[in-house]
């Protein structure tokens, strides 16, 4: 029985059509297509070998990836074992070079964008697996099925770069252009979503704190607004509820402007501010103060 390394490579080929350029146009219109036709493309080279499942492309910082339950379903093999030979083996691993692990800021934005296959919303952190990763847990396992697969994600999947061959000049061009064009929307993205608040936002904001902050008060014409300790707590509170939740803070730990806020936390932050509840010993505050107004009303009317 030969290993897989021994076996014949897949081989993939891009059909395209004598006018190749009228085809591009209304046949491909971004890279994902274009990929996907081409992986569709692929023929078997020879028998017994095990079929592999197609896989969700997984990208971080430019580079292809695979998630642990991705490893474990490319090598026949489930996540508990993957995660016990990273474990047993975690000297030989090193991070950037085997592996990512996301965590904080860079697991938060991972999950908001959604483009991370199987990532879950409550995990605290998140293994992504590199080429070279791939190829440690394959000699982990070592099997004929690990290294098979690992010899087709290689040829697959991680080195994507030969499509390119067998396609028309016009065809190369495009998914070139495209992946340019992908990669500047992704960062200009990047670059917007960390951004502090426009005026207008930051402004719009501050109006929904306010509408918060009266409603839990009582409104305009209660005592408690009327009274400027109570107002200005429940105000702060507020604030400070909001800063603690995205982390509005400067690198020594002070607490920044509101506005300081991140462009891309600013639904949350509205979500938050419609969700906010008052402390208990303020709520206590300001049904005595108001409770009061009501009193003092009853014995004028006496």
């Amino acid at each position: 029985m030969h290993s897989g390394r021994d076996m014949e490579k897949v081989i993939y080929r891009v059909e395209t059509p004598a006018c190749g350029r009228k085809k591009l146009s209304c046949g491909f219109h971004n890279i994902s297509q274009i990929e996907s036709h081409v992986t569709s493309r692929v023929v078997p080279g020879g028998e017994g070998r095990r079929k592999l499942k197609e896989l969700q492309i997984t990208e971080y910082s430019d580079m292809r990836v695979l998630t642990t339950q991705q490893l474990a379903e490319a090598y026949g093999t489930n996540t508990d074992v993957i995660s016990k030979n990273f474990t047993n083996n975690k000297e030989r691993y090193i991070e950037g070079k085997h592996f990512i692990c996301l965590t904080g800021d860079e697991l938060r934005e991972a999950k908001a964008n959604g483009k991370i296959y199987g990532l879950p919303q409550n995990a605290n952190k998140f293994y992504l697996w590199t080429k070279k990763g791939a190829f440690l847990h394959a000699k982990s396992l070592n099997t004929d099925t690990a290294w098979e697969v690992y010899d087709r994600l290689v040829d697959s999947y991680f080195d994507h770069s030969n499509l390119l061959d067998g396609m028309s000049p016009e065809l190369k061009a495009t998914l070139i252009v495209d992946k340019r064009v992908t990669k500047v929307e992704h960062r200009i993205d990047h670059i917007e979503n960390d951004m502090p608040l426009f005026g207008a936002e930051s402004d719009e904001l501050s109006a929904h704190v306010k509408r918060k902050a009266i409603e839990m008060l009582g409104g305009k014409k209660s005592e408690a607004y009327r009274d400027s300790k109570i107002h200005k707590k429940v105000f702060s509170d507020i604030y400070n509820q909001l800063k603690r939740e995205f982390g509005i803070y400067d690198a020594e730990g002070k607490a920044k402007s509101y506005k300081a806020l991140k462009r891309k936390d600013l639904a949350d932050a509205h979500d938050f501010v419609d969700c906010y509840t008052l402390p208990t010993f303020l709520a206590e505050q300001i049904n005595d103060c108001n409770a009061q107004m009501r009193l003092d009303g009853d014995t004028d009317g006496v």
